[in-house]
């Protein structure tokens, strides 16, 4: 199922509520609620991060994603992993989506006893200059993968529709690429490499962690692999690695998965956004 077609058809299963979906998504609320987003395109980490930070005393997540922000009908699915009960009476309470997500993390927070919220849906990186606007107080994680990898890395994961062709991926992969450059100069932005991220985790931890306000935790340390022990996910084939230590194994695997004509093909699209992220193109040399 492409993407267009699981959104419309998230819509037709309550086609009285599309109107009140379209109005949500035009809110006047601005949320002062402090949390962190960590965004990204497909298979750039976004797990991993999300399971680093969320190691800090400080902070805390849930084992999956909201995807509240994307074109999917809001009214259709639970969220935050709450109970259907729990999400009915958000919907009641709110006014629109950023009023019903800032109450969703509010819920969780009090729930949870401390710390602070680390949302993680790599597709609102498409969003981020909407969530830039409307959660001032936030901070934003994004993290960037050469997409020649992501798009080898996607080929094992059965939800990334854009895994279909090697175009469709490029495209979609630059795409979110130009979203998160629209804001990169916003002083609550802070963009990570993964390839840097996997080379000496300690560092870049630490310059993330200071971006957050917030020390690099050596003991319990957050890059201990064996906390992932309770994340679910990991018994995922596509989520294996979060059970492993950090490492760059899978740094340019791209250039023993594709063929040449599908790195030009990827280059031929999305250059010009490889290159502005320090990655070295192939198939012209």
């Amino acid at each position: 199922m492409s993407a267009l077609t699981a959104v419309v058809s998230s819509h037709l299963r309550t086609p009285h509520l599309i109107v009140r979906n379209i109005r949500w998504r035009m809110p006047r609320t601005v949320s002062d609620r402090r949390l962190i987003f960590v965004v990204g395109a497909p298979r750039s980490g976004t797990t991993l991060l999300q399971r680093v930070l969320a190691s800090h005393s400080k902070l805390f997540s849930i084992q999956g994603e909201t995807g509240i922000f994307s074109a999917r009908n809001i009214f259709a699915r639970d969220h935050f992993k709450l109970s259907k009960e729990d999400t009915s009476s958000l919907f009641v309470q709110s006014k629109d989506i950023v009023d019903f997500f800032s109450r969703g993390v509010g819920l969780l927070e009090s729930r949870h006893g401390e710390g602070t919220f680390v949302e993680k849906t790599p597709q609102h990186v498409k969003h981020l200059r909407f969530l830039v606007k409307h959660f001032p107080e936030a901070r934003f994680i994004h993290i960037v993968r050469d997409g020649r990898d992501c798009f080898c890395s996607a080929q094992s994961h059965p939800n990334i529709p854009q895994r279909s062709s090697v175009a469709t991926f490029a495209r979609y992969w630059r795409s979110c690429i130009c979203c998160a450059s629209d804001v990169e100069d916003v002083p609550n932005v802070f963009t990570v490499r993964y390839e840097d991220f996997t080379a000496e985790p300690g560092r870049v931890l630490a310059g993330i962690m200071a971006s957050l306000d917030l020390e690099l935790e050596q003991e319990p340390g957050q890059l201990d692999p064996t906390k992932t022990g309770k994340d679910q996910r990991s018994e995922f084939a596509h989520f294996r690695r979060l059970t492993s230590s950090i490492s760059s194994e899978t740094v340019a695997r791209w250039q023993r998965e594709m063929t040449h004509d599908q790195v030009a093909a990827f280059e031929l699209i999305a250059g010009a956004e490889l290159l502005r992220h320090g990655y070295k193109l192939h198939a012209s040399t």
